[in-house]
């Protein structure tokens, strides 16, 4: 039997691994389903299986086959399907967002919306608001800032911080039309794409 023999070899040989998926490939296959009814899954996460053992043939060691097969198979799989359904959430998230901004354009009048940022900006504390030019129209580092100012790092993130609520908060009430989210995703593309326009 493959299992005796297995155990008597220190090295697993193509042969024994070939032997290995053409005995239980099968009866794997009708385990694994029971965690998902993708076929394609299934066959993915057996290949990997199987090729880990190749891999890992010089350093592991194997006492009972099948019990590895299955533990591998069933870790294999679970790992994928929590893999996916972060991936899921993560694509469906972008999605959200993206339609978010896109509804935002739709109402918002980015020329206007530009002049909002420039009111919310000169309506920043004076300290606050040189902090904010600094980082983000003249594009410098916290740390630039915060040697050319003679601060510490730490209050350049708080001012920024407070800088970011205030200019939010000020756009956010302006428009009381728009749910404040797709308002917030777009105030944040407005940043990212700077679009600074007086910069």
């Amino acid at each position: 039997m493959i299992e005796a023999r297995l155990l008597k070899s220190l090295v697993i040989s193509e042969e024994v691994v070939e032997e290995l998926f053409n005995l239980h490939f099968a009866d794997l296959c009708r385990f694994l389903g029971y965690y998902s009814r993708d076929i394609q899954l299934v066959e993915d996460c057996l290949q990997d299986v199987f090729i880990k053992l190749w891999e890992d043939r010089a350093k592991i060691n194997i006492f009972h086959v099948k019990t590895y097969l299955y533990r591998a198979a069933r870790n294999r799989i679970l790992n994928a399907l929590r893999n996916s359904k972060t991936r899921q959430n993560h694509e469906e998230l972008w999605f959200t967002e993206e339609m978010d901004k896109a509804y935002a354009r739709e109402v918002v009048d980015y020329e206007q919306f530009s002049l909002l940022y420039d009111e919310a900006v000169l309506s920043l504390p004076d300290r606050c608001r040189l902090i904010f030019q600094n980082c983000k129209d003249n594009k410098k580092t916290y740390k630039q800032v915060a040697d050319e100012l003679n601060l510490s790092i730490k209050t350049v993130e708080n001012q920024m911080s407070i800088a970011y609520k205030k200019i939010t908060s000020h756009i956010v009430g302006r428009y009381q039309n728009v749910y404040s989210k797709p308002l917030i995703l777009l105030f944040i593309a407005f940043l990212e794409s700077c679009c600074f326009l007086n910069g």
